[in-house]
Formats: structure tokens, C-alpha cells, sequence
């Protein structure tokens, strides 16, 4: 239900005079703290994302050093094989 078409029509029905209904007052005042809330609550998980995203990164960095490192171990073995074999 939209509160202000029926504060709107409340108004009409009353000659113009909106009234400020509690049940409205606090339905608006807990819509503003839940939201205010939500905010919170999202930019804690935007700052844990980006923590997580940055620790992928240096992870990935990592493995790709890590990699290139088994590559270069891998060809030294082969080589020593080679020159062993020969």
C-alpha cells in the first residue's frame, strides 16, 4: 500500500488536512533505519570483496610465479636428463 496516496486521500476526504498517522510516522521512521542499516551492512561486503578480490590477485600472482617456476625446473631436469643420457 502507497502511504502517501493514502495519507492523499485521507486529506481529501478531510478537506485537505493530512494527518501524520502514527502507524505511517513509524512505518517511514523503520523503512529509514532498516535502509540505513542495509547500507551499513552493504558497504562492509563491498570492503570484504574488495579485500577478497585483492588477496585473488596476489594469490593468482603467486601461482603464475609458481608456474613459470616448475616450467624452468622442468626444462633444467629435462636437459640434465639429456646430458646424462648422452
Amino acid at each position: 500500500m502507497n502511504h502517501a496516496k493514502v495519507q492523499e486521500k485521507v486529506g481529501d476526504i478531510m478537506g485537505g488536512k493530512v494527518l501524520d498517522l502514527p502507524e505511517i510516522r513509524l512505518f517511514h521512521e523503520a523503512k529509514n533505519l532498516g535502509l540505513a542499516e542495509g547500507e551499513e551492512e552493504r558497504k562492509k561486503l563491498a570492503d570484504e570483496n574488495e579485500k577478497l578480490a585483492h588477496e585473488k590477485e596476489k594469490l593468482a600472482n603467486k601461482n603464475e610465479k609458481l608456474s613459470n617456476e616448475i616450467e624452468l625446473l622442468r626444462k633444467e631436469l629435462e636437459r640434465l636428463k639429456n646430458s646424462n643420457n648422452s
